[in-house]
C-alpha cells in the first residue's frame, strides 16, 4: 500500500474515532438528561396526587384527577382502581390487571383514551387505602421521535466527519509526500556523488524545515571534509615526496659508494630521513584518531599542574640552548583533570617546541596552567614574530606551514595535533596576539566523574 493511502486511511480513522467518541458523549447525555426529566415529571406527579388524597381523601383526589386531565398536555396518562381494576377516574382505555400490579416506578405499555393504538409510557403505581391503586405516567412517544432523531443526525454527522477526515488526510499525505520527495531527490542525486545539492526550505520553521536544515548542515560538513581529505592527500604526497627522494638518493648513494666512512654516513641519512616519514605518519594517524574520539576510553583523572611542571622541566635545556627562558607559572593547588594524559603531553610538549623554535629569539617563553570552576586553560606564550590574525586559521591546518622558512624543520602538523587533541576533550585550541609574540590557549571543560564515566 503506497505511504500517501497509508497516511490518509490513517488519518481519516483517527478523525472517525475522535467525532464518534464526541457524538457518543453527546448521544449519551442527551438520553440520560430525557430520561432523568421524565423520570421527575412522573414521581413528582405521582407524589402531588398522593398527598391530596391523604390532606383531602376520595373527593379530592377526584377532583384533582379531573384537573390533571383537563389542564395537562396529551402526554398525561393518570387512573384511579378499585380493587377488582375497574377504573373510577382517569383516561385509560385499557388497564393492566390488578393481581399483576406492585407498587413502583416502572415502563409500561398503555392505551388511551381517544387513541387507537398503545404507546410506551413510564408509570408510578401507588397502593392507596380501602384496595385503591392510582396510576400516574407520562407516555414517552415525543422522546422516543426525538431520540430516533437525534441518532439519525448524529450518524449522518459521523459519516460526514469520516468523510472529511479521509479528505484532511488526503491532503496531508500529499503535503507530506511532496516535502518527503524533495528530501528523496537531494538523497538520490547525493547518491550519484553530486553533493553540491541541498534540500530546499519552505521558511516556515516545521519539522521538516529542521530536519532539512540539519541535512544540509551535515552535508555542508561532508563537503568540507571531502575538501580537508583531497587537500590532505595532496599535501601528504607533497610533502613525502621531498624525504622520500631524499631517502632513496641516500639509499642509492650508500650502495655505490666504496668508501666504508661515506656508506656509513649515507646510511645515517637513510635512517634519518625514515625517521622523519615515520613522525610524519605516526602524527597523522594520531590526528584522525583523536579526531575520531577513539581515545576516550583511556581517560583518568591527573593533575594538569603537575604535567605543565614536568614537560617544563624537561624542555627548559632546550630552551637555555636556543637562548630564552623557559619559565612555568605553577598553580597553589593541584588542578585537576579528567582526560588522556600522554596525548594531552604530546599536544602541550608540540606548543612548547614551537614556541622554541619560533619565539625563541624574544628571550622568554611561559608556560601557565589557569584553573576555573567549569574550564582550564593551558597557556604557552612567546615573546617572537606571532602569526598575524588573518593567517591563525590557516596556521592550524594539516601541513599548514605559512612561509619557507618554515619548511626546514617540522611537518606543519604540531598545532593541527594538539587541536584534534583539544577536541578529544570537548576542549578547543586558540590563537591569541601575546603582544609581542604567540599566545596559544588550549582551553579544557572539567568533566564530572559522572559525565565522564
Amino acid at each position: 500500500m503506497p505511504t500517501t493511502l497509508r497516511i490518509a486511511l490513517l488519518a481519516g480513522l483517527l478523525a472517525l474515532l475522535s467525532n464518534l467518541a464526541v457524538i457518543g458523549f453527546i448521544y449519551g447525555r442527551t438520553h440520560d438528561e430525557a430520561v432523568a426529566s421524565l423520570h421527575r415529571q412522573v414521581v413528582e406527579q405521582a407524589k402531588v396526587l398522593t398527598d391530596v388524597y391523604r390532606s383531602g381523601g376520595r373527593p379530592a383526589l377526584d377532583e384533582a384527577i379531573g384537573d390533571t386531565l383537563a389542564y395537562a398536555d396529551p402526554q398525561t396518562a393518570v387512573a384511579l382502581l378499585d380493587a377488582n381494576g375497574r377504573q373510577i377516574e382517569g383516561n385509560l382505555a385499557q388497564a393492566p390487571a390488578v393481581q399483576s400490579m406492585q407498587e413502583g416506578y416502572r415502563s409500561a405499555v398503555v392505551r388511551l383514551q381517544g387513541q387507537p393504538s398503545p404507546h410506551q409510557a413510564e408509570i408510578q403505581l401507588s397502593r392507596l387505602p380501602g384496595g385503591l391503586w392510582l396510576i400516574s405516567g407520562r407516555l414517552v412517544g415525543e422522546g422516543l421521535a426525538f431520540r430516533a432523531t437525534l441518532e439519525r443526525s448524529l450518524l449522518l454527522a459521523l459519516v460526514v466527519a469520516g468523510l472529511l477526515g479521509l479528505l484532511c488526510g488526503v491532503i496531508l499525505a500529499h503535503y507530506v509526500a511532496r516535502r518527503i520527495g524533495n528530501i528523496a531527490a537531494v538523497a538520490n542525486r547525493i547518491s550519484a556523488r553530486d553533493l553540491s545539492q541541498r534540500v530546499p526550505l519552505s521558511g516556515a520553521g516545521d519539522s521538516f524545515d529542521r530536519l532539512g536544515m540539519q541535512i544540509n548542515a551535515m552535508l555542508d560538513r561532508i563537503s568540507r571534509l571531502m575538501e580537508e581529505l583531497r587537500l590532505l592527500t595532496d599535501t601528504l604526497a607533497h610533502d613525502l615526496r621531498s624525504p622520500a627522494g631524499r631517502l632513496r638518493a641516500a639509499a642509492q648513494a650508500a650502495a655505490e659508494s666504496d668508501d666504508p666512512a661515506e656508506q656509513e654516513e649515507l646510511l645515517n641519512s637513510v635512517v634519518r630521513n625514515a625517521d622523519a616519514l615515520i613522525r610524519i605518519l605516526s602524527t597523522v594517524l594520531e590526528i584522525s584518531r583523536s579526531e575520531a574520539l577513539t581515545g576516550r576510553n583511556q581517560f583518568s583523572w591527573f593533575d594538569v599542574s603537575e604535567l605543565g611542571a614536568e614537560l617544563a622541566e624537561m624542555y627548559d635545556p632546550l630552551a637555555e640552548e636556543r637562548g630564552a627562558a623557559l619559565l612555568f607559572d605553577r598553580p597553589k593547588r593541584p588542578v585537576p583533570l579528567f582526560g588522556h594524559r600522554q596525548l594531552l603531553a604530546q599536544a602541550i610538549s608540540n606548543l612548547v617546541e614551537n614556541a622554541i623554535r619560533y619565539g625563541s629569539a624574544g628571550g622568554r617563553i611561559e608556560v601557565r596552567v589557569r584553573p576555573g570552576e567549569k574550564q582550564i586553560r593551558i597557556e604557552v606564550a612567546d615573546r617572537g614574530p606571532g602569526i598575524p590574525l588573518e593567517r591563525r586559521q590557516e596556521a592550524l591546518k594539516r601541513f599548514g606551514r605559512l612561509d619557507s622558512s618554515r619548511s626546514d624543520e617540522g611537518a606543519g602538523l604540531g598545532l593541527a595535533l594538539a587541536q584534534a587533541i583539544a577536541h578529544l576533550h570537548d576542549g578547543e585550541l586558540l590563537l591569541e596576539d601575546n603582544q609581542p609574540g604567540l599566545l596559544i590557549v588550549m582551553r579544557l571543560p572539567v568533566h564530572p566523574p559522572e559525565r565522564s564515566r
